[in-house]
């Protein structure tokens, strides 16, 4: 871990760096609206299609995903607290998934002038939170060696290759870096918006001066939230004290038997986990805010299913309503499957990390292909990384963005069974397969790529 997130970390600033070449292409539809500037105009609305599809999903299965890990987080707790008379139930982790859903749908519904205060006051606790839990666990902790830390390899996955166990594990530090800690300025309220760290680009037209803004937006959260994440995990690796006792805690999460391990005490391991349950909760929120926004793009753009109902946007509250509570209604339907099988649930989760790096992946192919032809230097926008300079950030982006998507298709255990087995590919396949289905019998006659000039959510909606 100790080498394995600042890789991730760099390459993924290569990834973001990209992106920065999209900031004069701001569209809340972010990569669909990439592709479709950038391809040939005879592959266009194909492309930009199967991009959004793909980044749709991604984005639902991500944001459903943070949610269900919250979820369990909080039942983690009761566990914590009682751990002679409470045995968990899986419809209850599920009634704390639905709970969040519904708070996440609440607030982007009915507390839009609330979401930045609450995701504002969510920031302020990522940091005062990652103060106590470094101070508290750094200083109460026995110490591993700096040879633990950086040297040694902890191989129980079953693989009998340390570096493909490492390769595979690789991808743990991945999926912080879909999380949600992006802050941007919202020109409607005022005030901090926290979201993913391509949230930004999915918000575009809600925000003053994009093209400047959502670069900034994206490599600056990446780069704040890197390096407190590294000191985190450097404070937790010397800090893990019996490594078998953590993952075979009774609570399911390792890093709460160490709060409790380090403060010998329910109470004390239940306020520094508290800290991680909250700032997830508030975050989910925001990303329901950027599924929903992208949805309604592509929804806008005649490019969904009931493309006109789902494109509404209430008129008072001035968010795509009906867009929310689709999102919504689609994260809470898996809810069920996690009733009836947690291997089918945990299929669709894992296709949060390749569904949104194929998002990416496909507008920098185009932009190593297609872009320097197509585009004037104006279309650039304010940051150019010079014709040297950006080739060698896409080409980053693409070897990271197909190596990372490669391993995460691998099971994380051997050997392989029907409990284990990543099922991601079969997933995305299948969404993809479902959209290809829909595309050439409805979405082909009537999409043609993305509107260009529209009114934004901030707009006076016409009557």
């Amino acid at each position: 871990m100790s080498l394995s997130f600042p890789l991730a970390l760099s390459s993924i600033l290569g990834r973001k760096m990209s992106a920065v070449r999209f900031s004069s292409l701001v569209k809340t539809g972010g990569q669909y609206h990439w592709v479709a500037v950038l391809a040939p105009v005879k592959s266009r609305a194909v492309a930009s299609w199967f991009t959004g599809w793909i980044s749709i999903g991604g984005q639902i299965v991500l944001t459903a995903s943070a949610a269900f890990a919250g979820g369990l987080q909080y039942q983690a707790l009761i566990t914590l607290n009682h751990p002679d008379s409470y045995v968990p139930q899986r419809y209850q982790g599920m009634m704390f998934y639905w709970l969040i859903l519904v708070y996440s749908a609440a607030i982007n519904i009915w507390g839009v002038k609330i979401l930045p205060h609450a995701n504002l006051t969510a920031g302020v606790l990522h940091v005062v939170g990652f103060l106590v839990i470094t101070s508290v666990v750094g200083a109460r902790s026995e110490k591993h060696s700096a040879n633990y830390v950086f040297v040694e390899i902890s191989n129980s996955s079953g693989w009998s290759s340390d570096s493909l166990a490492w390769l595979v594990g690789l991808l743990s530090c991945v999926y912080p870096f879909l999380g949600y800690a992006a802050s941007v300025y919202h020109k409607r309220h005022k005030n901090d918006h926290l979201s993913r760290y391509d949230a930004a680009a999915h918000l575009a037209e809600e925000l003053p001066s994009p093209a400047r803004n959502v670069p900034l937006a994206m490599v600056g959260s990446v780069v704040a939230n890197g390096v407190l994440g590294f000191i985190y995990c450097l404070v937790l690796l010397f800090s893990l004290g019996d490594l078998t006792e953590l993952l075979e805690s009774p609570t399911g999460f390792p890093f709460i038997q160490l709060f409790l391990n380090v403060t010998y005490s329910q109470a004390g391991a239940t306020i520094l986990a508290l800290i991680i349950c909250l700032i997830a909760s508030v975050a989910n929120a925001a990303g329901l805010t950027s599924a929903s926004r992208t949805f309604w793009a592509f929804a806008r753009d005649d490019a969904a299913p009931f493309s006109k109902y789902f494109s509404h946007v209430d008129q008072k509250l001035q968010v795509p309503v009906r867009m929310i509570v689709l999102v919504s209604v689609l994260q809470g339907l898996l809810g069920f499957i996690y009733l009836g099988s947690t291997t089918a649930f945990n299929a669709i989760l894992s296709m949060a990390i390749i569904g949104t790096y194929l998002s990416y992946l496909l507008p920098v192919i185009y932009m190593v292909r297609f872009g320097r032809p197509r585009l004037s230097p104006a279309e650039y926008g304010p940051f150019r990384l010079g014709k040297v300079g950006g080739i060698v950030v896409n080409i980053i982006a693409i070897i990271w963005l197909i190596f990372a998507m490669i391993f995460s298709t691998f099971p994380s255990l051997q050997p392989v069974t029907a409990q284990n087995m990543n099922y991601s590919t079969v997933v995305l396949a299948g969404w993809v397969a479902g959209g290809a289905i829909y595309y050439f019998l409805v979405a082909r006659k009537v999409y043609h790529g993305p509107i260009v000039e529209t009114e934004t959510l901030t707009a006076q909606v016409p009557k």
